[in-house]
């Protein structure tokens, strides 16, 4: 009988930790205590733990155990330029109609709920709608590679800003509203290369926060 459904269900478990914050940055622990937690077997624990490890959340200490990694902020940015080269280039083919339907109703939910998890202080449904808004702009051109791409490094990302959020940053303002905002209402007017300048206006003022934070020093 394979283990793989029960490798998904160790997966998510861990998964769902990290981005809940309960396992932050330094954390330790067990394929043991796993295993007794979910009361399966090592043998789909181990594997669940080297996926996690091959996409950069964790790490196996020989002899001690599973530590959670974490993620440097010049990381961080690298990871945020990627994104919205992709997104910079959806907008483009947009503009140049070489996309199959843009979901404005679903884009449209995405940021009434990010707007609602806002008001509630709800920060991981806050940047999780952001994310998902996103994504829903991507999926509009219909590219599986770019869509993929978005995919293996947005839980980084929303990993990141959970963990600044419990750690360091717990008042610091939801600013993406307005940007997010600004882009639904760019694209519901039809308006792409105003919502791509939009973007790339974010990403400059982003990147002077952080050499102003010495974090790209």
């Amino acid at each position: 009988m394979s283990d793989a459904p029960l490798v998904e269900i160790a997966y998510q478990y861990i998964r769902t930790q990290l981005l809940n914050g309960v396992y932050l940055p330094g954390h330790q622990f067990t394929e043991s205590e796993l295993a007794a937690e979910l009361g399966m077997s090592r043998t789909p624990i181990r594997s669940a733990v080297a996926l996690l490890e091959k996409e950069g959340f964790i790490q196996t200490l020989y002899k001690r155990g599973i530590i959670v990694r974490g993620i440097d902020p010049k990381d961080l940015y690298h990871i945020v330029d990627l994104l919205n080269a992709l997104y910079s280039h959806a907008l483009d083919c947009i503009d140049q109609g070489m996309y199959y339907g843009l979901d404005l109703p679903l884009l449209r939910k995405h940021y009434d709920l990010l707007i609602e998890a806002s008001d509630n202080q709800q920060y991981r449904a806050y940047y999780e709608n952001g994310l998902m808004f996103m994504h829903t702009l991507l999926s509009s051109i219909q590219n599986r590679y770019i869509i993929e791409t978005f995919n293996l490094h947005r839980d980084k990302l929303l990993f990141y800003v959970v963990v600044y959020r419990l750690t360091k940053g717990a008042d610091r303002p939801y600013t993406g509203r307005k940007l997010y905002g600004e882009i639904y209402s760019r694209l519901a007017e039809g308006k792409y290369k105003e919502a791509k300048r939009a973007i790339m206006e974010h990403k400059r003022k982003m990147r002077e926060d952080l050499i102003r934070n010495s974090i790209l020093h």
